[in-house]
């Protein structure tokens, strides 16, 4: 199986292309407001080393939310349109489980890995897994909540509580005063297109692919506009 992954909920833009169980191209830009213009490009220079034609895709996986609405609404867009492109099937991967993803290689059995992206003001988005024998089983479902709200959500951890994300510095205080806490640094586990592809060609394997006709990016918060202002104001 060829998999083309699409990760754009945060300030990273990235791409990945998972042969069978092999991320054989990745590359991620870290910058923010730059998926629009550089998110096909860059698709198209994972592709090419990966020497891979859009032709010979099998799936499209994109990372679904919670996270920055406008890089949800182009990388979902954009996901869609070369598995349509493509005659490929599409996977949409929630983004905190992908993120959390990256520390099963690290977490002991019965750990809980804490996902949390900055929702501004006191509030993140924030997930929870449990590591198991296995991988990762939901622990606590995606949301958005104030900070002094997550020992609640958390619940109960057998083991330690592994932080990851840009919104886990505000959120240690609050944490570590009930949890046994390892913060690991947004800068040095960034989000990863390669995981929301491994992430997603099990979701195929389990689950099968999704609607793109249904299916829509999981914003957790409502979406507000703010109005332009009157020119008789």
């Amino acid at each position: 199986m060829i998999l083309l992954a699409l990760e754009t909920a945060t300030s990273t833009c990235g791409v990945a292309v998972l042969d069978d169980d092999t991320v054989v191209a990745e590359a991620h830009l870290h910058r923010p407001r730059v998926h629009a213009e550089r998110l096909t490009p860059l698709v198209e220079d994972v592709l090419d080393h990966a020497d891979a034609t859009p032709a010979a895709l099998d799936a499209v996986a994109a990372s679904m939310g919670p996270g920055s609405y406008t890089g949800l609404r182009i990388g979902v867009s954009t996901a869609k349109g070369w598995a349509l492109s493509t005659d490929a099937a599409f996977v949409g991967v929630p983004t905190l489980a992908a993120y959390a993803a990256q520390l099963r290689p690290v977490a002991a059995p019965g750990d809980v890995v804490c996902a949390l992206l900055d929702a501004r003001r006191d509030e993140v988005y924030a997930g929870a897994y449990r590591r198991t024998t296995d991988g990762l089983d939901e622990h606590a479902s995606p949301t958005a909540l104030p900070v002094d709200d997550l020992p609640g959500w958390v619940g109960t951890v057998d083991g330690r509580l592994w932080l990851v994300g840009d919104g886990a510095p505000k959120s240690r205080a609050a944490l570590g005063d009930v949890f046994t806490c390892t913060l690991i640094p947004a800068d040095e586990r960034p989000p990863s297109a390669g995981w929301v592809a491994r992430c997603g060609r099990r979701q195929l394997a389990m689950h099968g692919p999704d609607d793109m006709a249904t299916v829509e990016p999981l914003y957790v918060k409502d979406v507000h506009a703010t109005p332009a202002p009157s020119p008789f104001d």
